[in-house]
């Protein structure tokens, strides 16, 4: 979260307070931990800018928050291994791009491609494709 708010331009929190927080959060949530080899517990830490104006430039303000909340397995076949579409006519990241990064942007251009696995390819996941040489 550290090194993706760096990269995104948005403020710099404290790791060690973030940790404990989360831990907290996890406390007070306990009850919603499943008691179960085949559920979890979904954590997902977001921070968004919330600088009052409308462009794309650097926030000086940001809301990071945690949502939790019980999952049980993604696919249907539950924790067994998965068939994946590889295909490099698809890219998600590039060198010099965010790929390396936890941004919703990179998740966009697999949608499409995650569509075609299941619905043409009988995969259920995609394994993004990252393009190594620079255009």
């Amino acid at each position: 979260m550290l090194r993706t708010a760096e990269r995104a331009t948005l403020p710099i929190f404290g790791g060690a307070e973030f940790l404990e927080c989360l831990k907290k959060l996890i406390s007070v949530d306990r009850d919603w931990v499943p008691d179960s080899t085949s559920s979890t517990l979904y954590v997902r830490p977001t921070m968004i800018g919330t600088e009052p104006t409308l462009g794309v430039t650097q926030s000086n303000s940001a809301l990071l928050y945690i949502i939790t909340g019980p999952v049980g397995p993604y696919y249907p076949t539950g924790f067994k291994p998965v068939s994946l579409l590889a295909d490099p006519t698809y890219v998600r990241s590039c060198v010099g791009g965010c790929g390396s990064y936890k941004m919703g942007a990179n998740y966009g251009p697999t949608i499409y491609v995650q569509l075609d696995a299941v619905r043409n390819h009988n995969c259920q996941q995609v394994m993004s494709e990252m393009l190594t040489s620079r255009m």
